[in-house]
């Protein structure tokens, strides 16, 4: 069961995709990542990749996000995210994009476009972690004080060789959350 661990829709439900694939944020993990980044949230913009159901993205909404773009390829997945923003009556601040992730981070770099955030939770198997930091760090698709959030399995690694620093890093379980800023 997916829940909005803090702000206005704090305690609501949100509908999952069925299957085994589906591993949502946890609330463990959302609440550590919120009490880092708590006193810069409201106002703020996020870039939420790979976002399922969108379970981080509405937090941060739910928490005074300005506003959060979504990014997903799944179309099933898209149809549950919409109905949780609707849900949480949630739909204005957020902004919906299909398609595959490193193409939208190529895309969103090149615009006038800064995030303050950007959350990314890609498919364990996938071990996806290096190529999003490399992607982000080759844009300026972060602004220069943002944060660089990935849940990743605690096998992927990352080599350490772009333009990313990382600043923090916790394991709960299986998954591990890797904290960056961009080098200044």
């Amino acid at each position: 069961m997916i829940r909005i661990t803090g702000g206005t829709a704090k305690g609501r439900k949100l509908k999952g995709p069925k299957g085994y694939e589906f591993r949502p944020t946890t609330g463990v993990v959302k609440e550590f990542i919120f009490s880092i980044i708590s006193q810069e949230v409201k106002g703020a913009v996020f870039l939420d990749l790979f976002s399922g159901a969108g379970s981080f993205g509405i937090d941060a909404i739910s928490r005074g996000a300005e506003k959060v773009v979504f990014v997903e390829k799944s179309f099933a997945s898209l149809k549950i995210l919409r109905h949780n923003l609707e849900l949480c009556s949630f739909l204005g601040k957020a902004e919906i994009i299909r398609g595959d992730v490193f193409k939208i981070i190529k895309l969103q770099g090149s615009s006038d476009i800064k995030y303050e955030f950007i959350f990314a939770d890609p498919p364990f198997k996938g071990m996806f972690r290096e190529k999003i930091v490399k992607a982000v760090g080759s844009t300026d698709i972060l602004k220069h004080d943002g944060l660089l959030i990935i849940e990743h399995e605690r096998h992927d690694r990352d080599s350490m060789e772009h333009s990313m620093i990382l600043q923090r890093q916790k394991q709960f379980g299986a998954s591990v959350i890797s904290i960056y800023r961009k080098e200044v």
